[in-house]
């Protein structure tokens, strides 16, 4: 029951990353599509 439970902990945390770089791309994307629509 505990390897299930580390597994399923381990899973969350992976995907919390993924989502985290996901989200800091975008924000980097957002910011350099702003700028371009700024004329920056």
């Amino acid at each position: 029951m505990s390897v299930g439970l580390l597994a399923l902990l381990d899973d969350v945390a992976a995907l919390a990353k993924v989502a985290a770089a996901s989200l800091d791309d975008i924000a980097g994307q957002a910011a350099k599509a702003g700028a371009k629509a700024a004329g920056v």
